[in-house]
């Protein structure tokens, strides 16, 4: 089993294993509600993926109930922005809030199926391309309860010890816009199709509008601040490639996320073979 980044790094299927993620996480959102543009942003993803893991934390046994007063401390946001952010939730039918059986004053924020695996979408896409070097035939699944325990497990590790993230300042840096990690994806997955000379990638700003549910002046202020910082190579208006620094720290982001999940996914797993075993 392959554990080391630069390891994975070398490994001949590589760049294809990212393409596959990339092309993954830049597909269509689906019709209705914005989701993807509502979560594709770090500050509302961090919160999600902080109410993923308060709920199934409580459920694997712990003691704290996952509750709106709970999530407020760890959510990231202010508190009066956490409120906000879960009314719209439920408003999109992703949280539920029940009164706890023991103690009816309290209410459990419970994450739907449809939250879990949109916020597990990077998680799931990442063990998938990790599967493609390790060349298994048979990836685990990745259904809602499982990857809810996997974003529990993670961020646990999260509070313990900061996000991966930090490591990865152009990365970090786009996904504090609206769909800005999407954005970069995109742009990610053009150079991979370049290198493999496969059909060009609508990288415009009306396709990129249309795609992510942003608007046109949106997505060019993202651009922008990648030019700004060096990430993007452009010629005139036109931007032609990431910058080898870009697409090296995009691709020691990836084998670490790639690592990270996979590891976990194999661990919760294990843990599920162990429970059947003792029932």
């Amino acid at each position: 089993m392959i554990g080391d980044p630069l390891l994975l790094r070398r490994q001949p299927e590589f760049a294809r294993a990212i393409m596959f993620y990339c092309e993954t996480m830049i597909e269509p959102a689906p019709q209705g509600w914005p989701v993807r543009k509502l979560l594709n942003q770090l500050g509302r993803y961090y919160a999600a993926y902080m109410l993923i893991r308060q709920y199934y934390g409580w459920r694997a046994g712990g003691d704290e109930l996952p509750t709106l007063s709970q999530l407020q401390v760890v959510s990231g946001l202010s508190p009066r922005q956490t409120v906000s952010f879960v009314a719209t939730l439920r408003m999109a039918n992703l949280v539920s809030m029940e009164p706890y059986p023991h103690d009816r004053r309290q209410k459990i924020l419970g994450p739907s199926p449809a939250l879990v695996a949109e916020i597990g979408r990077s998680c799931t896409a990442f063990i998938a391309a990790f599967h493609i070097l390790a060349g298994d035939p048979d990836p685990v699944r990745m259904d809602a309860h499982r990857m809810g325990r996997i974003i529990h497990v993670s961020a646990d590790r999260v509070v313990e010890e900061g996000t991966l993230l930090a490591a990865f300042p152009t990365v970090e840096m786009a996904s504090t816009y609206d769909c800005g990690y999407q954005l970069l994806v995109t742009l990610m997955a053009a150079h991979y199709r370049r290198q493999a000379g496969q059909q060009a990638l609508p990288t415009a700003h009306s396709a990129l509008s249309r795609r992510f549910q942003v608007s046109q002046s949106h997505v060019g202020n993202v651009m922008s601040r990648l030019r700004q910082s060096g990430a993007l190579q452009s010629s005139g208006t036109r931007v032609d490639a990431p910058a080898d620094h870009l697409v090296d720290e995009f691709e020691n982001w990836c084998a670490a996320e790639m690592l990270h999940y996979a590891a976990l996914a194999r661990r919760i797993l294990t843990d599920q073979q162990v429970d059947q075993v003792h029932v």
